[in-house]
């Protein structure tokens, strides 16, 4: 397992994009187009464009010939929405650079210079005018037989009007810092009651009450983090190790939502006995394998686009996602199965019928809230215009905030339904009941048929 982590963590290392300074680095490519990145440009922005070491062919390889010069360079394509971004590199359709079917009104080509006796280098510069506005994506386009390898060096940024200063967010991610940081306000107030709820009700909290407490500090400290990190990224262009620490906390605060929902689903915990064996077996492999999703996905986030395979894996990883999702659905099926029988079965339809209300709506909002999250959000992103962004990251966050604090209602130590429900079983057979007392810890009885 060492070796393998090491690989993937020197593979990041390897073609890492820091923020929107972006270093590439291919070698042996055999591609004939592929997506680089892609900036949303407002007047007055600037794209700098730096190529070193253009080689053709394998091993060593050789300088770009005159006669090959037009079969090989970079297009950049302007769109008004980021859901032209990526080309299918698989495609069998070999096309170059100059193509009119590839190349339209308002896109241009970077080609590659001839070297000269300091060695391969292409430099170009482009000022966005008033007019030109919007999405540039930049790709890689070759009509070559042969492989190619090069390093590249892209610098996008927005320019202040008024005061002159430089900012390295795309146009439409330029109010990301500031949404961020009134989202860490409006989550520390939210874990500010969330404790006082504890304090003052100490008789009926438990342990999956204090989990919840971690996932909102840890949902705290991931947008805070990703404040700190955009405010970098914009003044600097890199976010200087924040970037790190953002996605230590968002990896944690992924897979303690997913060992949340899993535990409320349930019931009450992992070692609770009517959590089945089937129901243990999901969980050791879904828990596992989103952990696992959430460090491939962190690490993936780090590496370049135009990287051999990155439009797959990412595909792939976003799979994994929504798949760990619907799994983890399976044991809330079973609950409400089970009350649904229950209540038909003994002489408590009452409260099986109450349980069973309540499983339902928690299995309503973990259904809608992934839906929303995984699928809905990503469509609206593809068609929002380039100035709006951000409105993206609004309804994750405002879908976020909106499940957070109906389950933190629902779940609530006071008066909470499913807990009392719980405690207010009778020890009839079959029946699990937990006993809590102030100061004491819970203490669980299950009596066998």
């Amino acid at each position: 397992m060492k070796p393998a982590v090491q690989c993937v963590f020197y593979l990041s290392i390897l073609t890492c994009c820091t923020a929107l300074i972006h270093d590439l680095k291919i070698r042996h490519d055999n591609r004939k187009k592929f997506f680089i990145e892609n900036f949303g440009f407002e007047s007055g922005g600037e794209l700098h464009v730096t190529i070193k070491n253009f080689r053709v062919g394998p091993g060593a390889g050789t300088v770009l010939s005159d006669k090959d010069k037009d079969k090989v360079g970079f297009v950049v394509k302007r769109s008004k929405t980021d859901s032209a971004a990526l080309v299918d590199d698989g495609s069998e359709l070999v096309t170059c650079p100059t193509d009119e079917r590839l190349v339209t009104e308002g896109d241009f080509v970077v080609q590659i210079d001839k070297p000269d006796a300091a060695g391969s280098v292409t430099e170009y510069g482009k000022v966005i005018k008033p007019g030109d506005e919007g999405f540039y994506n930049i790709y890689f386009v070759s009509c070559l037989s042969s492989p190619v390898s090069f390093e590249l060096r892209l610098e996008q940024f927005n320019v202040d009007a008024i005061s002159g200063q430089r900012s390295y967010l795309s146009a439409g991610e330029a109010p990301l810092p500031t949404l961020y940081g009134v989202c860490a306000v409006v989550y520390l107030a939210l874990l500010a009651v969330w404790a006082a709820q504890l304090v003052s009700h100490r008789a009926t909290a438990n342990r999956v009450h204090l989990l919840m407490a971690v996932l909102l500090a840890l949902k705290l400290g991931t947008v805070m983090f990703e404040a700190i990190q955009y405010h970098f990224i914009k003044t600097t262009g890199s976010g200087r190790g924040w970037s790190i620490v953002y996605y230590i906390f968002a990896g944690l605060k992924g897979t303690m939502l997913f060992v949340l929902i899993a535990l409320i689903g349930s019931g009450w915990t992992f070692i609770k006995p009517f959590l089945s064996d089937k129901d243990k077996k999901i969980f050791a492999v879904v828990i596992p394998l989103q952990l696992l999703d959430n460090i491939a996905m962190i690490v993936l986030e780090e590496t370049a686009p135009g990287s051999q395979g990155w439009i797959t894996w990412k595909d792939i990883f976003r799979l994994v996602d929504i798949i760990c999702c619907g799994a983890i659905l399976i044991p809330i099926i079973w609950s409400i199965k089970h009350l649904r029988e229950a209540s038909n079965a003994d002489g408590k339809a009452a409260r099986n019928l109450a349980k069973l209300k309540l499983f339902r709506q928690f299995y309503l909002m973990v259904v809608t809230y992934i839906y929303f999250t995984r699928i809905i959000v990503y469509l609206v992103d593809a068609t929002l215009p380039f100035r709006f962004v951000w409105l993206g990251v609004l309804f994750s966050e405002l879908a976020a905030l909106a499940f957070y604090v109906m389950c933190g209602y629902k779940f609530r130590p006071a008066d909470s339904d499913f807990f009392r429900l719980a405690d207010d079983d009778d020890d009839d057979g079959g029946s699990d009941r937990i006993e809590l007392e102030a100061g004491a810890k819970p203490q669980l009885e299950h009596e066998r048929q």
